[in-house]
């Protein structure tokens, strides 16, 4: 006879190993996410198709990320995917690999120019890197190359994710005649059409063109669009079921009267620094260098990319004297250089060092610098493109030596931006919670870092400071941040390498972005770590510090304040979000004399005249926008969610289920389990039966609560998918059914609901769903219970009196339950019985699907839906026998 408690505990990790086909919502057991019903929404929808192709549309702190993750973990839990490709601009990568590592412990591969040496020593011969890995990441614009391309679509891709998606959107053509570089879209569509699964994500999918716009709805249903492409129509309702896309205000109205706003209060504000007169000069220095330089490049052909580099050097200076400097130092090294490679007769080609125009404007725009380089990176090489003869360069050096100087003169008690900072900006934010100060130079950061250290230490002792940067490997940014996170009064200068795994709502309420970038979404992007679902207090604050310069007066006016009116009135973010050629389009010809002094009309247009180009600001184009997206939609309402949260709940035995089977298995392997007084657990594995690979020997801290975990980085999170309690599981499961002294597929208890001996049945059944060649298999346990010597099966209500019970001591002889035990087995109504159960289970499996099917069909999906509703009984094993005693 076995053991009572292997037996429950081997019912239970069948039950958690188990747990797809039927059950609503796995994802929720296999992450350490804490979505809100809002984000469950596509989740839902996605579930209910037969391949889930969906726009996830959502504003920018809503959490499509997390969205997506969770949709790619019910995939996968469920077997309905395997093989993943993510495809997003080169600059979140990293990030993308974090967050599904992080919230979802899947295991993705950065795949680039880089490290495909490295992966490919790890493939066995013959075969590919994309066929070896099963999950990939990859940047648009290294997949967008002819000869990737055709390597990623030679294979077969379960599911495929783009982030960003509004850049891989089709160019807008006014006539069929126009034909603009398409590469990205290209791609994008023909990959939407390979993968069986598709999401696209963005917060800005339509840009104002309606055919743009129904290039990405065309991507995950083709019936959605119909007529030309440059003229195309869109069926709104079949859109609906493929399109989630709500703003924040719709996600405050969603959560109603009887819930709290789960959103902060924001105060944002700019402050406004006054240049000292060493700053102006320097400014000045620099458009004067930028003259001298705009002339060589003049020469050879190559003036504006030197164009994009005076904007770089300006944005520099205005940033900090000692990135400027840096910039100007750099600049200086590589034109001595230069001058010692000369001929003898002293003509040069010039040197682009690797960067196109396309790549300097991108640098200056602030936006994805691409495959091939980080934007520190860029920025270096934008620095180190030469151009013009000998004479050319040394009047160049001769310019750039009083530029230096000039520089040089603005020391930090100069420095009218470092002074507002540390005297009047930064100190007002002591008193509201962790400060986090943004840069996009890591010289400016390590600038700021010695004059706010100095400060600290001379008036604020108590307050921790800490940097981020893109120097730091992962571990060691997790440690910083970890630091900060802990810290009672913390201030944080980073870069934009902040990941979606560091949870910045739980660590700081408070932003300053230490310079404005040209690029309105990165500002949004940063205040949205914050200001988020999960922030523990109740108001964020945003301060962005604007130097009374001509260049940031208009970027603030032309793009900044107008975003945030945009914003304002209709609730979304402008089309021009992300978009180079948006941005220059908001810009006139005064704004880019202002600045860019050395552009001249016409460096930078497109062809067409400024009348017939429409502004990302008319009314016109923002209420076409309104007019054809889907916000204040939702095919699936707030209750439908909260069942599915709590039937996924009730098939794992309650919310504590898989807290008490780590619990009862850690001790019946001999493991130390204690709790401790902050709340959490430490474990000591101390079996060889649970040892392995990603086993650890200690965990100081544990918790089963994810809002715990978010709340603390020290803490680790255990759920279903953790490399601990998968162990566990399939440990269970072995000793279970092998060991002697733990045996668990036989057991027997005592019990105080029953007056005779009762058999209680655990089976494993699979269904197979009919829906074409490739029946779909879905497992289960389910459990019957029977008198040993009476009739009738008991009622479900019985049953689960008997399971809920406390158990005592059987009190049986051996001979006495070896002929129990003996008759249970052989028991004549024990195939009939589950023979029965098994069917009417598969007749309420098919009613639900129906329901789907009917559901789905009058969206559009008819002829794929074929046979999901018809069910069959594959198989019905045995899997356990409890006898229970009535209590002596």
């Amino acid at each position: 006879m076995g053991n009572p408690q292997f037996q429950d505990l081997l019912i239970q990790a069948n039950r958690l190993s188990m747990l797809h086909g039927t059950a609503p919502l796995m994802s929720l057991q296999r992450s350490r996410v804490i979505p809100t019903e809002y984000q469950l929404t596509p989740v839902v929808m996605g579930l209910d198709m037969p391949a889930v192709r969906l726009l996830l549309a959502d504003d920018v702190g809503l959490g499509k990320t997390i969205e997506a993750g969770l949709i790619t973990s019910e995939l996968l839990a469920r077997n309905r995917a395997e093989r993943i490709l993510i495809v997003t601009p080169a600059n979140l990568r990293d990030q993308w690999r974090e967050a599904f590592e992080h919230f979802f412990h899947i295991d993705a591969q950065i795949t680039d120019r880089r490290n495909r040496r490295a992966m490919e020593k790890e493939v066995p011969p013959g075969t590919s890197v994309w066929e070896y890995y099963s999950k990939h990441i990859v940047s648009i614009d290294y997949a967008k190359q002819a000869h990737i391309h055709n390597q990623i679509r030679s294979q077969d891709w379960d599911m495929v994710i783009i982030d960003e998606a509004h850049q891989a959107a089709r160019p807008h053509t006014a006539s069929a005649g126009q034909a603009p570089s398409k590469l990205r879209w290209e791609f994008a569509k023909a990959i939407t059409e390979d993968a069986t699964h598709a999401l696209l994500l963005t917060a800005t999918p339509h840009n104002g063109y309606t055919d743009s716009f129904a290039s990405l709805l065309r991507m995950v249903n083709s019936d959605i669009v119909a007529g030309d492409a440059h003229n195309p129509s869109i069926n709104q309702e079949l859109a609906k079921r493929h399109v989630v896309q709500r703003r924040r205000k719709d996600v405050e109205e969603w959560f109603g009267d009887d819930n709290e706003n789960p959103f902060p209060e924001r105060d944002q504000a700019t402050v406004d620094v006054t240049p000292t007169e060493y700053e102006k000069t320097a400014y000045d220095a620099v458009r004067d260098y930028g003259d001298t330089l705009v002339e060589a490049a003049k020469e050879a052909e190559n003036r504006n990319v030197a164009q994009w580099t005076v904007v770089h050097f300006l944005k520099r200076a205005l940033s900090s004297p000692e990135a400027l400097r840096r910039s100007l130092e750099n600049r200086q090294d590589k034109l001595d250089e230069r001058l010692e490679e000369l001929d003898d007769d002293g003509v040069s080609e010039g040197e682009n060092a690797g960067v196109s125009e396309e790549l300097a404007k991108a640098n200056a725009l602030d936006s994805d610098p691409g495959e091939d380089y980080s934007e520190a990176e860029l920025g270096e090489r934008v620095e180190r493109v030469v151009s013009g003869d000998r004479a050319a360069i040394e009047m160049e050096l001769d310019a750039l030596e009083e530029t230096l100087a000039a520089a040089d003169k603005v020391t930090p008690t100069r420095d009218s931006k470092l002074q507002k900072l540390l005297d009047q900006t930064l100190p007002a934010r002591f008193n509201s919670g962790g400060t986090i100060i943004f840069t996009k130079y890591i010289d400016t950061l390590e600038y700021l870092e010695e004059g706010i250290e100095e400060f600290l230490e001379e008036n604020h002792p108590d307050v921790e400071l800490y940097t981020l940067h893109g120097k730091l490997n992962t571990a060691e940014r997790d440690e910083r941040f970890e630091q900060f996170a802990d810290a009672d009064r913390g201030v944080l200068v980073s870069t934009d390498v902040i990941s979606e795994g560091m949870n910045l709502q739980y660590a700081a309420n408070q932003v300053i972005h230490y310079e404005l970038p040209w690029n309105p979404n990165r500002l949004e992007q940063r205040n949205g770590r914050v200001d988020r679902y999960g922030q523990k207090r109740d108001k964020v604050f945003i301060r962005t510090m604007v130097v009374d310069d001509p260049m940031d007066r208009t970027v603030l006016t032309k793009l900044i304040k107008k975003a945030q009116e945009i914003r304002s009135q209709y609730g979304f973010s402008p089309p021009y979000l992300g978009d180079d050629e948006g941005i220059m389009q908001l810009l006139d010809a005064d704004d880019l004399q202002t600045v860019m002094p050395q552009q001249t009309l016409g460096d930078f247009s497109d062809g067409k005249s400024t009348d017939e180009q429409e502004s990302a600001f008319d009314q016109e184009v923002l209420e076409r926008i309104e007019d054809e997206s889907f916000y204040d939609h939702s095919e699936v309402d707030l209750k439908e969610v909260q069942e599915r949260q709590k039937e996924t709940q009730e098939l794992l035995g309650g919310p504590d289920a898989l807290e008490n089977f780590v619990k009862s298995g850690l001790d019946l392997f001999g493991c130390v389990f204690e709790p401790k007084v902050d709340g959490t657990y430490e474990i000591r594995v101390t079996s060889d039966e649970l040892r392995g690979q990603d086993i650890q020997e200690a965990y100081e801290r544990v918790t089963f609560n994810p809002k715990r975990a978010a709340e603390d980085a020290d803490i680790e999170m255990l759920d279903i998918a953790h490399p601990l309690v998968q162990r566990l599981i399939e440990s269970v499961k072995e000793v279970a059914l092998t060991s002697d002294d733990r045996y668990g597929r036989t057991a027997m208890r005592g019990t105080e609901v029953v007056d005779e001996t009762v058999a209680l049945y655990t089976w494993k059944v699979r269904y197979f769903a009919h829906t074409g060649d490739n029946p779909t298999v879905m497992e289960e346990l389910l459990q019957t219970a029977l008198p040993l010597y009476g009739d009738g099966a008991l009622s479900a209500d019985e049953l689960n009196r008997l399971r809920e019970a406390e158990a005592t001591a059987a009190n049986r002889t051996e001979q006495e339950w070896k002929r129990d035990l003996e008759n249970a087995i052989d028991h004549e109504d024990k195939e009939h019985v589950i023979t029965r159960r098994a069917d009417d289970r598969r007749e309420q499996i098919e009613e639900e699907r129906s329901r789907m099917r009917e559901k789905l069909e009058d969206a559009g999906y008819g002829k794929s839906m074929g046979g999901i509703d018809n069910l069959s009984v594959a198989s019905k094993d045995l899997l356990t026998v409890g006898l229970y005693y009535p209590y002596q």
